[in-house]
Order: C-alpha cells, then structure tokens, then sequence
C-alpha cells in the first residue's frame, strides 16, 4: 500500500510526534454509516466523533456516555436517560429521547429492515416509548437481568430524526447509506471527544480536538460513585490530543517498522512477531485477554459447497485440521485450542459437555477420511491416488476467502489448506481486505422474488440460506473473529440460530437454539442458566457450524509514553482519558 506507507513516512519520528496519536490497522472501515456496519475498524472510527450510548468498565460496571440505563425492578423495563447537554451537527438541535425513539421504531424495527440494519434482530419483540424529552423506556419481551451488557444499547449510536425523516419516508436505505453528513459524521455536534477531519478510503482517518465535547462541562456529581476524583477530572480534560488518527496499512512488516520508528502510537503485533519489540525500552508491548474467537466459516448457503450442509462433513474437515499445530506453532502459544463458542477461562464453559476436533486424539486424518467418505452424497468418492473426485469425476476444488494484512493469517490459511489436502481436497485462496470481505463475501442478499422472501436477519443473513447468496461465491472463510460475549454468553443468539443476524454461513441447526436462549435469558435460576448454557455450547462444537479454531489475547504495541492501557479484559473503555507520559 503506497499511498499508506507514504502516510506514514510523512510522520516523521517520535520527536515530532506532539499531540498527534497514530493508530495502524491493516484494513479500513467499510462505511461510516453505523446502521449496516458493526465492525471493528468502523467502530474505532466512529468512537472518536461519536461517544455512544455507555460503556463497561474493567470491573463491569456501567459508565454512562450519553445516557444512563436504570433497571425498573423486575430485569424487563429499562430507563434510559439521556444527559442534557448533547448537541448533535449541522443544526439538528438536541439529542432527545425521540431522536433514539424513531431510530430504533424506524429503522432497526423497520418494515422489511429497508434500511439493512445489522441490530434488527436485537430490537425484534422489543417495546420502546418515549416518556419524556430525555427518557425513553425499553420494555422486553421476557425479564433479562444481563440486557444492559448486551450489545443492544450498550455501545450503540444514534442519527439525528431530521437527518433520517426524509429516508424513512421513501424507505430509501441506499439513500441514506450514501448520504455525505452520514458517511462525514457532520452530525457528530458536541458527542464526542473528536470531530472529523477527513476519511482518505484505504489510507487515512483523521479526527481533531472537538473544544466543545460534552465531557468537559459536566461535574463531578454528573459521574457515578465508583469514579475516582482522578478519573473525574481525566474525562472532564479529555481527550489529550489534538488529533488523532487511523491508518490503514495492508502491509505487517510496513505497520511493525512504523511502530519500531516512533512513526505511530499503537498497533496489533502477531505472535510471530513479539520477540521482536520485548525488551525494548521505547515500546511497551502488552497481552489484552480477549474475548474474540478465531473461525474457520463453513459456507452452507446456496452458493458454497453443498455437502457442507451436512454435520457430519463439516466434522470431518474440522477433524483434519491439527488446531495445536496452529495455536503452538504458527501463534507461537500466544493462543489457545478452542472447541465451542466460549473461552475456557468462562464461568458458562462446561467442558463436559465439549465435543473436541482437532487436538489429541481428535485430530486425526484418518479417521476422518473415513467420515468425510461415509457421510458425503451419492457420487462422491475417492480414486485411487486417494483424491476426493465429485459426482462429474473432477476432483473437489474449495475455494477459501482470507483477509490479508498478518503473516500469521495467511500462514494459518494456507496451513488448513494443506491439512485438507490430506483428505484429497483441493483448497484455492482468495486473499482480500477485511472491507472488501464484509460486502463481497460476508453479506448476502435475498436471490428470489421479494414478495417470497419470509424473513430477513439483516444484511449479513437476509433470509434462508436455499435463495440467499453473498456476492462472491466462497465455501472456507478464515480472517473474522467473533465476540463470545463471556460476560452475557445469551447474547451469543446473535450467531447461532437461523435468523440471527450474524449467521452469514447459512447455519441450520437441528436443536432448539431460540428455545434453548430463550431459556438462558428469562431464567433467574443460576443453575438452571449454567446446565442450558453448558447446552448450547456441546450443540455447536458438535454441530461445527464453523471450525472453532483458537482463543488468543490481544496483542498490542505501544510507545513507551503512552499512559493508560491496562493488561485487562475491556481496558480501552477509557481510552479518551490517555495520555502522553512527559516523564
């Protein structure tokens, strides 16, 4: 990427830093436009112009942002109440309870998702009203003492109703996906720590000191009790840059040397790569615990492999593949083996209930040849050099999808591209960015006639997977973490049942995943929780809708003046109140 690399160069060193802070990514930002884009590259971006609603502590309380979130008593009605000093751009007014009231009416519950809304299926059966101009009332369907720490309300944006009356009215989701004041934030106003700047696609977002963010006219009673004085007065002086910036960067070697330089702030190190900053006095390099699971997709809508429908096949690939080959090795053991959809280190994981793939005894190619052959559909079989041949005698050809940008991912790709060569296959790469990934690959779109379609989870799973399809054609994906949620694994539903938002793979399970949910978030029985939770876990590493392929913490390199990150899990809920140490 010249055009980044040139960025970058332009930086100069770490004496020239000043109050500039420099974060290098290897992909961009898709769209700035919230509403059908959930990712973390977006939502890095849009943190800086946009607070959100509130967000988790590393002790998981609740810090309010824009709003604060109160229980009613009986874990089913909520309060939100919004600050009163929220101003939103371009003449939109004041942030009020109406502006979240329709947008979640509107668009999230709207008619036909018109508006491709990735939270569509978190606001489904959900009841809102607004009871006053800076307090509305969520009401749930059934009691969920967890709701605040899902991913609902917390962390969520909002658009001004001014800016989306016009389309609403014309259902116009295009529309508004290509509106400049969306795709520029212009409506940010005061709710942030940052306003933007520019957004050079695939090179560069940059944000400046926004002097009228909302944090510094607020008192110290405006913050919660267990807020030390320190902490009160860092939000009430943030942030501590004059601006601060995203930089995307396709190549590793060219984000790792930038970091080496002094030429930016922060970037994500591969374990691959650690040995080469540790003891290094300038930069600090510190393990994040992290709730991200890393997956191998299998691709069961109508345009990936069919015989990837069947549970039995996708085991059998999952069998073939050595995962402590790819954790101790290839992650240099800065990962561990994962099996199900949650971290060992879990209150929820229950390990007697785990069906393992892929480690010990349960790695073995053998055996899964045997499985693969026995299970695949009338035709299929291998010859005599052992190579997998399908109905029409050609040797089956998968073709894997992989976001460039680490070593170790691509070598990862590869590797499970040779494990399943043993089994006779043949696996062609795709390697693309994780912005082209999201559109090309990730979303699908209804293939039949609109007035057919009988539901639709949002873009990344918009109705059965027999007329549904993505772009491009794909049966591997390797590249996208998924967050387990360890802190509310009910919102886990997300992924795992037909209609989840999240299930872009076409996943169909046989269980009663919405019943067994269901069960998870209406129970107020702990034990009862654990035994259906410790369920829903041995379903999917059973069912193997993806290859759960590692747990690994988060790897991050800093300069050594940067003062705040912690080596805890959710350290960077504070991230406005960092500063540059002048030590």
């Amino acid at each position: 990427m010249v055009g980044a690399a040139g960025c970058l160069d332009g930086l100069g060193g770490d004496d020239e830093t000043g109050d500039t802070y420099t974060v290098a990514d290897g992909t961009d930002a898709e769209s700035m436009n919230f509403i059908q884009v959930s990712d973390d590259n977006t939502n890095n971006r849009l943190a800086l112009v946009m607070d959100s609603a509130y967000t988790i502590t590393t002790d998981n309380e609740i810090f309010p942002l824009w709003m604060d979130i109160e229980d009613t008593g009986d874990a089913q009605v909520y309060v939100a109440t919004l600050r009163d000093n929220l101003q939103w751009g371009n003449d939109y007014g004041q942030m009020t309870a109406s502006d979240w009231v329709y947008m979640i009416q509107e668009v999230h519950q709207g008619e036909g998702n018109w508006a491709l809304s990735e939270a569509a299926g978190n606001w489904a059966g959900t009841h809102v009203e607004e009871t006053g101009e800076l307090e509305f009332q969520i009401e749930l369907e059934n009691p969920n003492a967890d709701w605040p720490l899902e991913p609902d309300l917390w962390g969520s944006y909002c658009m001004p109703q001014g800016l989306l009356e016009p389309y609403v009215d014309e259902q116009d989701g295009q529309g508004l996906d290509q509106d400049a004041e969306v795709q520029e934030l212009a409506y940010g106003g005061n709710l942030g720590p940052y306003t933007f700047e520019r957004w050079d696609r695939d090179s560069e977002f940059v944000a400046v000191k926004n002097d009228e963010y909302y944090m510094n006219d607020l008192d110290a009673d405006d913050f919660p009790d267990y807020i030390t004085e320190e902490q009160v007065e860092a939000w009430q002086n943030a942030p501590n840059f004059e601006e601060f910036s995203y930089q995307a960067i396709d190549e590793e070697s060219t984000r790792l040397s930038a970091l080496g330089r002094g030429e930016i702030e922060e970037t994500n190190i591969p374990s691959t790569r650690v040995e080469r900053f540790e003891g290094r006095p300038d930069v600090d390099v510190m393990e994040v615990p992290y709730p991200y699971l890393t997956i191998m997709a299998y691709n069961q809508r109508m345009n990936g492999w069919e015989e990837l429908r069947t549970r039995e096949v996708r085991q059998a690939l999952s069998m073939a593949i050595d995962k402590v080959e790819i954790s101790e090795n290839i992650l240099r053991g800065y990962a561990e083996v994962a099996h199900t959809f949650q971290p060992q280190w879990s209150e929820w994981y229950d390990e007697s209930e785990v069906t393992r793939f892929g480690e010990g005894d349960t790695y073995d190619p053998d055996a899964a040849r045997d499985l693969l052959e026995a299970n695949l559909s009338s035709g299929y079989g291998y010859d005599s050099d052992g190579t997998l041949l399908d109905p029409d005698g050609e040797q089956v050809t998968l073709t894997m999808v992989y976001s460039r940008g680490t070593g170790t991912t691509e070598t990862t790709a590869e590797f499970m591209g040779d494990e399943l060569g043993e089994l006779g296959i043949e696996v062609e790469f795709e390697s693309v960015t994780f912005d082209q990934m999201i559109p090309n690959y990730v979303q699908n779109s209804w293939q039949g006639d609109e007035d057919d379609q009988p539901w639709t989870g949002g873009p990344n799973n918009d109705g059965p997977r027999d007329n549904s399809a993505s772009t491009e054609d794909w049966d591997l994906m390797y590249g996208i973490n998924f967050n387990t949620y360890p802190r509310t694994p009910a919102a886990t539903d997300a992924f795992w049942t037909e209609e989840a938002p999240t299930n872009y793979f076409g996943y169909v399970p046989d269980a009663d995943m919405e019943s067994l949910f269901s069960t998870v978030r209406t129970s107020t029985d702990q034990s009862e929780r654990e035994e259906t939770l410790a369920e829903i876990f041995g379903v999917l590493s059973e069912d193997q809708p993806v290859n759960f392929v590692a747990m690994s913490d988060d790897i991050i390199g800093y300069q050594g003046y940067v003062d705040g990150p912690e080596e805890v899990f959710g350290q960077a809920w504070d991230r406005h109140t960092w500063v540059f140490d002048e030590a």
